[in-house]
Order: structure tokens, then sequence, then C-alpha cells
């Protein structure tokens, strides 16, 4: 009989425990105490540290992974775009053009003179959406501010009103990096691109949800919304220096749902003072910490902002992003030379550094800005883990240069299941389609990938980008690109032990094994015994664990 000492406070039997770590990948049970676990094994094991107190839970066939971490997420985006009463307009609820005008009409009838922001419009999965010129958002909401979202969070359109309260006007110089579109005579259309000009006007519109009380419970229902489905890590890959405090409280009180890795939006301005910039060196079992800088070295292929080395083809789709019809082969945010200059000044400081890109193009200049800083000091530049975000059109031989420069990719796999065949039919044609985000080419190539859902701009959902990475499939049915696939044991790595890495945390998240945090997705079957093609159908969620905590359940 085990001493109270030895007892467990909580175990978890019953189960097929998908463990991550390769000297023991599968068991019957785990057991936590303080938080941690303490033993992985056979259910008898494991069951003999059961103690008068301890709570044990017979799973009664489901599987047991380690809690999800999201690699590349936004939960500050999350709730300050889309929590309510935010309105979303995201084509995952407005199907269509007509549903976003319908769903910002209704909002204008109930508050008729209060200002509004509209998150989440796509003219490409949203066929039919005018263009949104500031005339049409003027009619929409003569009395107010109105500032309508891009899905991909890189353009914003806004009325009269908005540009107004956010004092944009022909003086205005573009900020770095972004910029105000502008007409014949220099005055603004409305129109903004990029991160630090769509932030600009989003703080000035939507002010009011930045104030304590709002915000605290937007950003709450950020962290409940990762919980659900079985996400306990996830890092904030565009944080502003307002919300740290807001974002550290919640990640550490005693009922927090979501630990927390945030990434400063990598203005040059902090760049500049990154010797004594917010980024701690708290130790890595933190519930918190500021740890990086995020640069966005392009666009999105939505809006004809990547720089790549093939054109857009000449349609109708490529013509709604604002590609040019004749050859187009979009830009970069920022000249190569910006881009290396910002990556030295974070690493030379010791700031591990992500950035954001898509374009082949944009990939060589992020490439150089890496090389670059590595040679001042090849080993702090390993050390450091710098990253490469999202990677839609990266090619076999620049993963491996970015494997030999200790660079490290994070894919945003569900591109294929909802653009799949945007990008197939309307943008760059059937071979690009079937190489974006080139998971196998990045795994063959040496990197321990990771798999991100990117915010709101898809549904947060892990196992939506494990099914995607397996099958390729798009919503329609269509397969891109399946010799680029994964096996389900690699696309579960993907969001579990390689995310964790990536995030400086494999000592404490990613894996089951005595010693790790207790974070734990449970799902309702091994989703490995189910066919690849009913992954994203049959295998859910149905409790998650954060330090032994139970954060969420499915309701019975």
């Amino acid at each position: 009989m085990p001493t109270r000492s030895d007892t467990a406070d909580l175990i978890l039997t019953g189960a097929t425990v998908l463990t991550m770590d390769t000297d023991r990948p599968q068991a019957e049970a785990v057991a936590v105490s303080g938080g941690e676990i303490t033993a992985v094994g056979t259910a008898a094991d494991v069951g003999a540290l059961r103690g008068p107190g301890t709570e044990v839970i017979d799973l009664a066939g489901a599987a047991v992974l380690p809690g999800f971490v999201e690699a590349h997420g936004h939960p500050s985006v999350m709730g300050l775009a889309i929590a309510p009463p935010a309105l979303d307009v995201r084509p995952f609820v407005a199907r269509d053009g007509a549903a976003v005008l319908a769903s910002i009409r209704h909002a204008v009838r109930r508050a008729p003179r209060e200002p509004l922001g509209a998150y989440g419009v796509d003219p490409l999965l949203q066929r039919d959406l005018p263009p949104l010129t500031r005339e049409l958002l003027d009619d929409l909401h003569p009395g107010a501010p109105l500032l309508v979202l891009s899905n991909s969070g890189h353009a914003a359109w806004a009325n009269t009103a908005a540009l107004r309260a956010a004092g944009v006007d022909r003086t205005t110089p573009d900020p770095p990096g972004s910029w105000y579109v502008r007409d014949a005579a220099g005055d603004p259309t409305g129109e903004a691109h990029e991160s630090t000009a769509v932030e600009h006007l989003m703080r000035a519109v939507l002010s009011d949800r930045l104030d304590p009380g709002p915000l605290r419970e937007a950003l709450r229902w950020a962290f409940d919304q990762h919980a659900r489905v079985g996400i306990t890590t996830a890092s904030d890959m565009a944080c502003a220096p307002d919300l740290v405090p807001v974002l550290r409280d919640l990640a550490g009180a005693a009922d927090a749902k979501l630990r927390l890795r945030t990434w400063m939006i990598g203005t040059p301005e902090l760049a500049s003072a990154a010797h004594a910039s917010p980024f701690t060196d708290k130790p890595s079992s933190a519930m918190y910490a500021t740890v990086g800088a995020k640069l966005w070295a392009d666009g999105t292929p939505w809006q004809a902002s990547i720089a790549t080395t093939f054109p857009y083809l000449d349609t109708e789709g490529a013509r709604r992003t604002g590609a040019d019809p004749c050859g187009g082969h979009g830009s970069m945010n920022y000249t190569p030379e910006q881009l290396a200059e910002l990556v030295a000044q974070f690493t030379a400081a010791g700031v591990p550094v992500a950035t954001h890109v898509h374009g082949d193009l944009t990939c060589e200049a992020v490439l150089d800005a890496y090389a670059r800083a590595a040679r001042q000091d090849p080993q702090r530049m390993r050390a450091l883990r710098p990253r490469m975000e999202h990677c839609g059109a990266v090619t076999r031989e620049q993963y491996l240069r970015a494997a030999e420069l200790g660079a490290t990719v994070s894919l945003f796999m569900d591109h294929v299941r909802w653009w799949g065949d945007v990008l197939a039919d309307d943008l760059y044609g059937p071979e690009v389609a079937a190489r974006w985000m080139s998971a196998r080419t990045a795994w063959d190539a040496g990197h321990r990938v990771s798999l991100h859902n990117d915010g709101v701009c898809t549904p947060t959902d892990p196992l939506s980008g494990v099914a995607t990475a397996v099958t390729r499939q798009s919503t329609s049915g269509r397969v891109h690109g399946i010799q680029q696939a994964l096996t389900v044991e690699e696309a579960l790595r993907a969001v579990t032990v390689n995310a964790a890495w990536q995030l400086h945390l494999e000592d404490h998240a990613g894996m089951l094994r005595p010693g790790m945090r207790a974070d734990f997705a449970v799902l309702n079957q091994d989703p490995r015994a189910v066919p690849p093609a009913r992954l994203h159908e049959d295998v859910r969620v149905t409790a998650t664990f954060l330090d032994g905590r139970r954060t969420w359940a499915e309701e019975k």
C-alpha cells in the first residue's frame, strides 16, 4: 500500500495513452500529483498510486494525448475581433456576401450611433461580396465609424467616420511595412493593408473593447475557446504592449485555461530598444512569458501581397485579390535590407524572431536575413530557434537551407482545407496548390514541423489541421498534393511535442512522461484507428486538463 506522500492526486485510466515520448510511445494510464505527471504506464502500475484522496477517472476506451500546443495563435486578436458582442462575419459564419451585408445592417439598426467593427470578410470564399468602397461603408453606417476587417487580418476597409476617428488623411504617412491605399488625388480610399495600419484603424474604431473590463472578458472568452478544442499552451503571435498585463494575469490565475507565450509586434522602435525591451527571462515553467518578436515579411495570397517567382492566373478570382491580371507576382512588406536589419537587431539582443512568410521570393529574403544574423553568432542563432510562419510556397531547397541555419517552420495547414480549390482554380493553378504547405517536404528536410490555425483566420481546431495534413483534402472533397501528406502520428507530433519545442517548452509540455506538466487532451477515440478520410468528422475532444485541472469537458 503506498504512503500518503506516494499517492496521486489524479489518475486517468482505461484509455489509450499516446505519449509522444519515443521511449514509451503508448501506455494505459497516467498519474498526476501537484500538477505534474508522476507516472505513465500500465493500468496496474499506475493504479498502485491510488490513495484515499485520489480522483480516478475511467475513460472507457478514450484516447489521452498531451494537451495540444498552438504554435502560432492569436488569443488577443480573437478576443478583440470576434469575442461577443463583436460582429463575426468570417466565411465559416457568414457563408456569402449577402449574409455579411445583412449582418452589418442588422448591427447598425440595433446601434445606429455606435462604432462598429466587422471581422472576417473573404472575397474569395464570399464571391458575391461587393467591393468595400468607402462610399458603400458610408451608406451602410452613416452615423458612426465602421471598420470591416479581412479574414486574413492583412487588410481593412473604413468608412469616412472611421478614417476621421483614426486621424488618417492625405498627410498621414504609411507605417513601416504597411500602407493606406490612396486615390489619384492622394486621399485615403479607406482601404488599409498589413498589420500596423490595420491595427491603428482597429484601435481607433474599437477603443471601447480595450477598456479593462471588456478586454479581460474578451480575452477570457478566447482562452476558453482554446480549452474547448484541447489546447493547453498557445503563442500569441501579434501582441501589443498594452495587452501584456491582462494576458499575464489571465495565464497566471488559479483557474487559468491556457499557458501562454507572447511574441511582440516587431516594430523598428521595438527593435532599436530590444536590449531594454519587455522580453522576460522567466523560467520556462512559467505560465506566461513574453518571449520574441514577430515580423511580417509579406502578407497573404488573398490580398495579392506575397512575393513569388510564379504569377497569379488571369482569373476573376485573382482580380478580386487585387492582383495584376498581366502576370503579377506580388511584393514584400519590407525591402530585403530593412528585413535583415530588423532580424539583426532582435537576434543581437538575444530575442527570438518569428517571420511571417508565404512567397518563395520572400522566403529568399528571410533566409538571407537569418544567414546574416547567423554569421555574427551561429550558436546564438541556433539557440534562438528562429521561425518561419505559414510557409505557403516555400520550396524544398529553401526548407533545406532553413534547416542548415537552425530555423524552424510552422505550417498553416488548413489553408489547404479552406482555400485549396481557390489556390488551384483562381490564383496559381493545380501544381502550386499541390505543393502549398509542403509538410512532407519540410519534414523530410529535417524540420520539427508544427501545424497551426492562426487564431481567427480559420476555426481554432488542432484536429482539423491534423486531418488536413493527413488527407490534403479541401472542403469540397478535392485532394491537393497527396504526396505532401503526413502520417497521423507525424501530424499529432506537429500539434504537441514539435510545437512545444518551437516555444522552448520541451521540458514541460507536449509530451507525457514523469516530470512534465499534466496537460491532457482527451479524445473520444484513438485517431490512429480511424480511416484518414473520417478523422475530421469522427474524432473530437471530450475533455481538457491543464496542470491536472479539468478546464473543459463535453456535456453529456
